[in-house]
């Protein structure tokens, strides 16, 4: 994984000052097990869209009570899944905000140098 060892868990250092990390170019394989996190999490949060098509029988505020139990659960997991995903992929996640915020700051840049001066009004 990109930035972290093959374990999933990130290294834990002692000192900050002294450790250096070394940031290595993403490879297809961090992308691919990006992409694979991220059907995992789609998966996950599939199963709260087949609780509600569900048809509640003779006693509805039974399996009222335990869909919506089992719906708190389900977001409870999907939260735990999120962290874990940030957590994997932060570098990543990193990279693509500041490529991101780049491309953005460049537009901005652009639309004030083009951007036509005001004339100045002289006082009569």
């Amino acid at each position: 994984m990109y930035g972290t060892p093959a374990n999933r868990y990130p290294d834990v250092f002692s000192d900050e000052q002294e450790t250096e990390i070394e940031e290595d170019n993403a490879s297809l394989k961090d992308f691919y097990d990006m992409l694979s996190d991220m059907f995992k999490l789609a998966e996950t949060a599939h199963i709260l869209d087949y609780g509600i098509n569900m048809s509640f029988g003779k006693q509805p505020l039974n399996v009222l009570n335990n869909t919506i139990i089992k719906h708190l659960e389900v977001i409870e997991t999907l939260k735990e899944e999120i962290k874990d995903f940030e957590r994997r992929n932060r570098l990543i996640i990193t990279r693509l905000k500041e490529e991101e915020n780049k491309g953005k700051e460049l537009e901005k840049k652009v639309k004030q140098e083009t951007k036509p001066k005001r004339r100045k009004t002289q006082l009569l």
